[in-house]
């Protein structure tokens, strides 16, 4: 497990800044969710965590280690991407153990581990099949348990639902939950739906536009939003507000307090 820290960092690409001196700290072993509109900077956040776009400035801290000049996959990070970004023509044993044999783990090991993982997330009877074969939910869940075999301190997730239907959607949330309490290991988990931000964290990082507009409880981000911007994303769409008017008297009452 590790905790993640940001001191003023700043990422630019070309004349553009992304993100400027920003502070974020985000606890060990804790299911943290960075969610906000397209564009926000939530995923620039979690690449940074990997390595994968180092910041411009500023420090990126791992269990209070300074990672900048450290290479992706030396960060003891892993990361389970949107298109789950799996080899279709590797068995799902030999998408699971890729890695293992990359860093020159012996087959005796390899076996025992790739075995223990699948039995986590139920694949175990689906090692030897191709991933063509398997469904959209079991395709993520190889994905999940070709991370969990490095032993990560640190799960990184960039919209890994996004592909599934509602219906899986809502099955793998309850998976993710399950496995973060099984593990105990540092989840930070980045989408665009508030809904699965409110059902799954621990700690939600709501963001726009480069900067944190709220770091809280799903609970008290609903009840006690900072601003306007967080009263309106976190509560009732705006469209469904305008025709049913649910989640207008938070913003009201929003208004009125900051009146007052």
């Amino acid at each position: 497990m590790a905790s993640i820290e940001f001191r003023k960092v700043t990422k630019s690409f070309g004349d553009s800044t992304v993100i400027k001196d920003l502070d974020l700290t985000i606890a060990d072993g804790e299911f943290t969710v960075l969610v906000g509109p397209s564009g926000c900077g939530k995923t620039t956040l979690l690449r940074m965590i990997a390595g994968l776009d180092p910041q411009t400035s500023g420090a990126v801290l791992i269990d209070g280690k300074d990672v900048t000049q450290i290479a992706p996959g030396q960060r003891g990070v892993a990361m389970v991407f949107q298109n789950y970004a799996i080899y279709p023509t590797m068995s799902v044993r030999e998408n699971i153990e890729f890695g293992l044999k990359n860093n020159k783990v012996s087959k005796e090991e390899r076996t025992e581990l790739v075995e223990s993982i699948s039995a986590t997330v139920g694949l175990s009877e689906y090692l030897d099949r191709k991933p063509s074969t398997l469904s959209g939910g079991q395709r993520q869940r190889v994905a999940l348990a070709r991370a969990m075999v490095k032993k990560p301190s640190v799960f990184l997730m960039d919209e890994p639902l996004s592909n599934l239907d509602a219906k899986l959607r809502i099955q793998m949330r309850i998976e993710l939950i399950e496995l973060h309490k099984k593990l105990g290991t540092t989840f930070v988990y980045v989408t665009h739906d508030q809904v699965e931000a409110m059902s799954m964290a621990d700690t939600i990082v709501l963001m726009n536009k480069g900067v944190i507009q709220q770091e809280a409880s799903p609970d008290l981000i609903y009840r006690e939003p900072n601003n306007r911007f967080t009263a309106q994303f976190v509560g009732v769409p705006a469209d469904e507000c305008r025709t049913a008017g649910h989640g207008c008297a938070r913003i009201s009452a929003f208004d009125r307090s900051r009146r007052c």
